[in-house]
């Protein structure tokens, strides 16, 4: 636990920018609210869906709700049935969120399956502002059938990715409907990809009329560009990683570029491709001794991409947290370069899976996380932490010296510090101490043998990004002894 407060105390984003920890929240209440997807609106608005357990012996739930950039709650709503119903994917559109998932409460099932093996198609959509549920629509075969994703498209439609068993002797095959936006009609349905197929994620390309799309083909992740009918234009299957390997995060990006993640073999895995599907590069942690997987991507303003995931291991540094799972951040540059990486949690399982921007210089991070406080018992409940970005050349960081007056006379020692550091977890630094001499300590004591002036600049590298960021230089005149 404490590594995990330090950890948040401030909390390093990027090569630009160290991210200030301003508060954390959980969002649940009696039971679990366990959360699959988070996603922000333009003006700042978080919809978290998911679902929950009332108790541990319940059936899961459809759960969604919205909360503010402060974490606040605004509205919750469990829109689902007697059966197990489990909310996958959100999409926002004017004023209306968009869900989709599984349901087991239709009646396409027969009474003698299994209920953990009930599932149909399920898409809804509720008012952002009150959670007013405006419809929802289950359909299905007798057999499992999920919808994993869902995005708008200009023509009053949405497209909803999935798999379904429909063909016992086929298999589970990967699917994309078309439905009407207003009532959940299905107007057209694709089937495509060999048995085992599925497609977990479909997002609109900036600045087209296509769409990208991720999944997994005969055990092989794949990226897949269709139009607005589902009708594919080209696909790129990663040949090279070894099962298990899967794609779970896609981040089409406004510069063209369309960047995955997810667990390549039993690594965390992140690839950048072009609009026609070319890769560009990619990274791959096959020298980690842990494992783990990339839930969530997002890209900041100088374009540095940032993943969020899980890590697990019996590597892990700290005992309690050993052969469990913990949250894991990761910054990449533009080219797919390592910035920094961080694992962090607790002795319970938990994960971060998503990296949200609410607005200017302020961002979210969501993840899950048992929850201890208050009076309710514990459970895994959605966490919330909120975070402020300071530019690396604005961090409160400065040099000082107890030369005080900026004199000193030849020969006498003096001490340079860097104050401010409380909460900035400081990686290194360098004192140029402008006579030729360099000096790699946080606090170092010096003697300056000749009389003159000197411009003493302290360098520092902080350990999750801003490296070598220049402070304000201290003024020297040392006189004769």
């Amino acid at each position: 636990m404490r590594q995990l407060l330090c950890f948040l105390g401030g909390l390093l984003w990027a090569q630009g920018y160290y991210l200030l920890r301003e508060r954390q929240f959980f969002v649940g209440g009696a039971g679990e609210q366990i959360p699959t997807v988070a996603i922000v609106d333009e003006g700042g608005q978080v919809f978290i869906g998911g679902y929950v357990l009332p108790t541990k012996e319940s059936l899961p739930d459809g759960w969604i709700g919205a909360i503010n950039s402060a974490g606040e709650v605004i509205w919750q709503l469990t829109p689902g049935g007697m059966g197990p119903d489990r909310i996958e994917d959100l999409y926002v559109q004017d004023s209306v969120v968009y869900f989709c998932g599984a349901s087991g409460s239709a009646l396409s099932h027969p009474e003698e399956l299994p209920v953990e093996r009930r599932a149909d198609f399920w898409v809804g959509a509720v008012e952002k502002h009150t959670g007013r549920l405006l419809w929802q629509k289950r359909w299905g075969s007798p057999y499992i059938d999920m919808a994993l994703s869902i995005c708008t498209t200009p023509y009053r439609t949405l497209l909803v990715a999935g798999v379904s068993w429909e063909e016992p002797a086929v298999g589970m095959q990967a699917v994309i409907q078309v439905i009407q936006a207003q009532t959940g009609e299905v107007l057209q349905m694709r089937r495509w990809g060999k048995a085992p197929s599925l497609l977990r994620r479909i997002r609109p390309l900036p600045g087209t009329s296509y769409y990208a799309c991720i999944g997994e083909e005969s055990y092989k992740p794949f990226v897949a560009g269709v139009d607005y009918l589902g009708q594919v234009y080209w696909r790129t299957v990663f040949q090279f990683h070894r099962f298990p390997s899967q794609l779970f995060a896609l981040l089409p990006t406004n510069a063209g570029q369309i960047v995955v993640g997810g667990r390549y073999g039993d690594r965390w895995g992140v690839s950048m491709l072009d609009m026609q599907g070319r890769v560009v590069w990619e990274k791959v942690w096959d020298h980690s001794p842990l494992k783990g997987k990339v839930l969530g991507l997002a890209m900041g303003v100088d374009r540095t991409i940032y993943g969020v995931g899980v890590q697990y291991g019996y590597e892990l540094s700290v005992a309690e947290q050993r052969g469990g799972e913990d949250v894991w951040l990761a910054a990449l540059s533009p080219e797919g370069r390592l910035l920094w990486e961080r694992g962090f949690g607790g002795p319970q399982d938990e994960y971060g899976m998503a990296f949200l921007s609410v607005g200017g210089k302020e961002w979210l991070l969501m993840a899950t996380k048992e929850n201890r406080f208050g009076d309710l018992p514990t459970g895994k409940d959605a966490w919330g932490v909120k975070l402020w970005a300071v530019p690396c050349d604005s961090l409160p960081l400065r040099g000082r010296t107890d030369a005080i007056s900026g004199k000193e006379k030849a020969g006498q020692p003096i001490r340079f510090w860097i104050e401010g550091a409380g909460g900035f977890p400081i990686e290194k630094v360098v004192w140029d101490l402008g006579n030729g001499t360099f000096i790699e300590e946080q606090e170092i004591t010096h003697v300056y043998g000749e009389p003159g002036f000197y411009v003493v600049q302290p360098i520092v590298s902080l350990r999750y990004g801003c490296k070598e960021v220049y402070l304000p230089p201290i003024a020297l005149r040392i006189t004769r002894p």
